[in-house]
């Protein structure tokens, strides 16, 4: 079962995507992402911008459920194509152009957490102090539920961050799970499952949120 669901709530601060730069391309890319990967090694003037248009949404989304409501996404989203664009000769497989710019959203989030964190070193979150949830939830209990949840996430590492949100948020498979962390099955369900047993202890601190894990039950496993 899902225990930390978005609960229907809109990640409201998710920037609309619009093609890269809106303008008119004078030579259009049009092929499937192993002929993407070739165009963009190749230099093809259309390449750059297919990426975009093709993968912008769901960096966006893999950003924004990792890091939950934070200014600085649409500069993200940004920071992510441009090392894609830098790094794209080190791509192996063109067909697999979005399990590898995934990869690259991941790292890109980590590494915005490490230099977030290190600005919150001092913050002893309580919550009246929790991350707000600008808009997204018309119920308030679903609402806090879900600000509760990223203040928990807050208190967690990376690692654990990224699987829990991945993986419970985002709704990625175990297999892809642990290609994306380079271990093996069985070691990312150890890693998860270690996540989870903190993830619950921590939330005894917010009975809310600690009512909502104790009624919708187990996580999910499979």
């Amino acid at each position: 079962m899902n225990t930390l669901p978005l609960m229907g709530c809109e990640m409201t601060n998710e920037i609309p995507v619009v093609p890269s730069e809106g303008v008119v391309r004078a030579f259009p890319f049009a092929g499937d992402d192993g002929a993407l990967v070739k165009a963009l090694r190749e230099g093809h003037p259309g390449a750059a911008a297919a990426l975009y248009d093709r993968y912008a949404s769901h960096v966006q989304r893999v950003i924004v459920r990792i890091l939950g409501f934070d200014s600085d996404i649409e500069d993200l989203l940004q920071e992510v194509f441009l090392q894609a664009l830098g790094s794209v000769s080190t791509i192996e497989d063109g067909n697999r152009l979005r399990g590898w710019i995934t990869i690259v959203a991941v790292h890109t989030a980590r590494a915005h957490i490490r230099r977030r964190s290190k600005k919150r070193w001092l913050l002893f979150w309580e919550p009246s102090s929790l991350p707000d949830v600008p808009g997204a939830c018309t119920d308030f209990e679903t609402r806090e539920i879900l600000r509760f949840t990223y203040g928990v996430l807050d208190r967690m590492s990376a690692k654990e961050r990224i699987l829990l949100t991945l993986r419970h948020f985002d709704g990625m498979p175990l297999v892809e799970l642990a290609e994306l962390n380079g271990v093996s099955l069985a070691t990312v369900k150890r890693q998860l499952d270690k996540a989870q047993m903190r993830f619950t202890k921590i939330a005894q601190r917010y009975p809310l949120l600690a009512a909502h894990l104790a009624e919708v039950g187990k996580w999910r496993s499979q």
